[in-house]
């Protein structure tokens, strides 16, 4: 990994060797601010666009997030390149005119990229949130299913699937205010795990019976809720 990093180092030094080396030795430093300003914010858009990958969100989705921010930092790159070479190539002697627009393509870029990225924090935290609302059902499910494979037809099996019926089919919607019967679910379930490998189908009868109460208070405040 470490040699994976000192390669990408060096290709992204690449093009501001090449740049650097070809602007002093054909135009030496004897420049107007015009162009200095016009080289300052071509360095400025590149950094941006190295930088880039470092303000995606971390995730699953960072590839799905992070592609929107590179292709807006390539974009400007792009066009500060451009406008900053022909800045550089007139060489104005005033800098007010090149500092509008230079200021100006930056702002664009700000504002888009800003933009994205609260659009990403937005996007993030639903999909958090539904990946969330999504254990509940779906963990609780999977769980008390490998339960129930292991118990046969008995009594207790009856009654492990009527908790597994209700949890399954039960609103994947969650809100913090039911935080707590789901955190009792979990720690029942739990139990009912414990007692399903000591083969004790008493105590596994009584963990499912809480199990559907306390499921059924869950979705009662769900619904009281909406």
């Amino acid at each position: 990994m470490r040699k994976v990093n000192v390669l990408w180092t060096i290709l992204y030094l690449i093009f501001l060797a090449v740049f650097n080396l070809i602007f002093y030795m054909v135009g030496g430093t004897d420049h107007p601010a015009s162009v200095w300003i016009s080289y300052f914010f071509i360095h400025f858009a590149y950094l941006m666009l190295v930088c880039t990958p470092f303000l995606v969100k971390k995730g699953r989705e960072a590839a799905f997030f992070g592609f929107p921010l590179s292709s807006i930092s390539a974009g400007y790159f792009l066009v500060e390149f451009i406008a900053g070479l022909i800045f550089i190539l007139v060489a104005p002697e005033g800098f007010k005119v090149t500092l509008i627009v230079q200021v100006l393509i930056a702002a664009v870029y700000a504002v888009a990229l800003i933009s994205n990225m609260i659009a990403n924090e937005y996007t993030g935290a639903a999909t958090e949130r539904h990946q969330a609302e999504l254990q509940y059902v779906k963990e609780s499910s999977m769980r008390l299913k490998a339960v129930m494979n292991g118990l046969g037809r008995g009594k207790a099996a009856k009654k492990v699937e009527r908790a597994y019926d209700l949890i399954h089919s039960s609103p994947v919607k969650t809100d913090r205010q039911v935080a707590d019967l789901e955190y009792a679910v979990f720690e029942e379930l739990g139990r009912l795990e414990s007692a399903a490998a000591q083969n004790d189908e008493e105590t596994v009868s009584e963990s499912a019976d809480k199990l559907v109460k306390l499921a059924n208070e869950r979705n009662r405040r769900l619904k009281l809720l909406q």
